[in-house]
């Protein structure tokens, strides 16, 4: 028998939102997709579980205050949930509630209601982490014995010098890739939202780009293929952050072996690495948000909580020495240099 739903019209909507307006019209990428639709999913556990509303019998009206304010206690108590996973997931379900006002579906003053939850403050004591350069030269040497060594090598050092997200990373094609007359090489990144910034790169990085390439990766540079893929089914594929994932997890195993303190790996950690490095240097924040893709300098802001001693540090910048990953780095070679610094990043 057919089980008719309760409110069609808010299924409707659901799958239009999901459908057609993150993707088509919000430009969202795959990730950002897939964490509404885990948020969106857990809000109907909740339902499910605490108040018997499944998605047969879920209305419009069930986004509200009472409900949601429950959802978050819920998530914490017994998801064991952080403050900055249940602040993302309440996040995606006002943006969600936000749609519906749009639809007419709830009302202006429900919404308002649900607009006013404020983030769930996170009382966490935590060290704010990340890799020293000599951390990440044994980083990069660590994959010298892996089948993909050349691969890995340039990706590890991509995912580094660039700072860029890794989606970001495992979305770049060919001609993305554009060589300067100097040997070095601007890759276009498209962020969230699809916001396009250019990063300037080292010369190193070109090399490493050709040398994987000529190995068997990509004879012909296709531009419009993907630059990092993997095979399924006999077919190439995006490479899924998955398989860095693994790719980290064989190279921490190493790397510990001769550094048991060294902190765990993922590919955040070599956008932060890379943030306090450029900010270590002398980068100032402002450019730094430009150089990460950041939508609000606040979020950049994160990066100046430092230690006395890390501010002493900044003095001896990078670039007057030669202990940095890359040592024809762009980034560091203009560390003095504000007006280069700004043109590098396209805000000039």
């Amino acid at each position: 028998m057919r089980i008719k739903a309760k409110n069609p019209k808010l299924i409707s909507a659901i799958g239009e939102f999901m459908n057609v307006y993150l993707p088509c019209v919000r430009k969202r990428d795959d990730d950002t997709i897939a964490s509404y639709r885990y948020s969106l999913n857990l809000y109907m556990t909740y339902l499910e579980q605490a108040l018997s509303i499944t998605l047969a019998t879920i209305d419009a009206s069930d986004f509200n205050q009472k409900n949601i304010l429950a959802f978050l206690s819920w998530l914490k108590s017994d998801r064991g949930n952080v403050a900055t996973t249940i602040n993302h997931r309440l996040s995606d379900i006002r943006n969600f509630s936000r749609y519906l006002l749009k639809k007419k579906m709830i009302a202006p003053e429900d919404y308002e209601e649900i607009r006013e939850i404020n983030d769930v403050r996170d009382e966490r004591v935590t060290d704010f982490t990340w890799l020293s350069v000599e951390d990440v030269k044994d980083i990069l040497q660590s994959v010298a014995g892996n089948r993909d060594a050349i691969r890995d090598r340039f990706l590890l050092s991509l995912l580094y010098e660039s700072g860029a997200r890794i989606n970001e990373i495992l979305s770049l094609r060919h001609l993305d890739l554009k060589p300067t007359n100097e040997g070095e090489v601007d890759v276009h990144f498209f962020g969230k939202g699809n916001k396009h910034r250019i990063t300037p790169l080292s010369e190193e990085i070109w090399k490493q780009y050709n040398s994987y390439c000529e190995s068997g990766y990509h004879l012909t540079k296709n531009p419009e293929e993907l630059v990092f893929y993997s095979y399924r089914n006999g077919q190439k594929n995006k490479m899924s952050s998955d398989n860095v994932s693994r790719i980290l997890f064989k190279c921490e195993e190493k790397v510990r072996i001769k550094n048991p303190k060294l902190i765990h790996l993922h590919s955040h950690i070599f956008r932060r690495t890379r943030a306090m490095h450029l900010y270590q240097a002398g980068m100032p924040l402002p450019t730094i948000s430009e150089w990460l893709g950041h939508s609000n300098i606040e979020t950049t802001r994160f990066y100046a909580k430092v230690t006395e001693e890390m501010k002493r540090d900044a003095l001896h910048k990078l670039s007057e020495s030669a202990d940095s990953i890359f040592k024809d780095d762009t980034v560091f070679k203009y560390a003095d240099d504000e007006d280069m610094l700004k043109r590098l990043c396209g805000l000039k």
